[in-house]
């Protein structure tokens, strides 16, 4: 089977752009009619590749209709959909939420016969992009009940206490549990600026952290590269 990726969800907090774009680059050619060359491409790549993956989901939907037990294709569908939410935001802004809910449907189904925490997490990450908060919540909870010490629902929980709920003292909490779990030196200096961030508004008294959770390629594993999985 193939290996379940983890999905993460970055935070802005104040001058934190995000674990997801940390290390991001900008560099932009200009044609002459001053739009950026880089950009032009960039875009038509990410809208052709938006379309493919629709495609892709529509074959397995159709499977995956004509076989609602089979949990592997269930799983699939809800990566699929999850990661057209996420590409959908910078190229079909409309159809963010409802990519993201069609991945809480395919990740229900897996749960009904499967109570696997990766697939509780990954339900509760797309529940919350879909709007969701209250089966996030619950998703989370659930999931970090079967496993405590669960690296990836610690630190995505602790994104949706302070993005969804504006709980930074309760995101700072999830963090730490994370921090102490963490496995590599980069993970724990990505929780602590996390931390730092969320610690430095609390005493500042700043107002409530961006909502724009995002999906972290840099952590993602789906057997290719880590953030939900199979």
């Amino acid at each position: 089977m193939k290996k379940k990726q983890h999905r993460f969800f970055a935070v802005v907090l104040v001058v934190l752009i995000s674990i997801a774009m940390v290390g991001s680059g900008f560099s932009m050619f200009f044609t002459g009619s001053g739009v950026p060359s880089t950009d032009l491409n960039n875009s038509t790549n990410a809208i052709a590749d938006y379309q493919a993956r629709k495609v892709r989901i529509a074959a397995i939907a159709e499977r995956a209709k004509a076989d609602p037990s089979n949990v592997q294709l269930q799983s699939a569908l809800g990566n699929e959909y999850y990661d057209a939410g996420v590409a959908a935001t910078e190229v079909a802004p409309t159809e963010v939420q409802e990519n993201f809910k069609h991945a809480v449907e395919a990740y229900q189904n897996v749960l009904k016969t499967n109570k696997d925490p990766n697939v509780m997490v990954d339900m509760a990450t797309a529940a919350f992009k879909s709007g969701d908060n209250d089966l996030a919540q619950k998703s989370f909870q659930e999931a970090l009940v079967l496993k405590p010490d669960f690296y990836n629902g610690l630190v995505n929980y602790g994104i949706f206490l302070a993005n969804g709920k504006q709980d930074l003292a309760g995101a700072i909490s999830q963090w730490q549990k994370a921090q102490n779990v963490a496995q590599s030196t980069t993970e724990k200096e990505q929780i602590k600026s996390l931390i730092d961030q969320a610690q430095s508004q609390l005493n500042s008294g700043a107002s409530n952290p961006a909502t724009n959770g995002m999906s972290n390629p840099s952590l993602k594993n789906d057997g290719a590269n880590p953030t939900a999985g199979e």
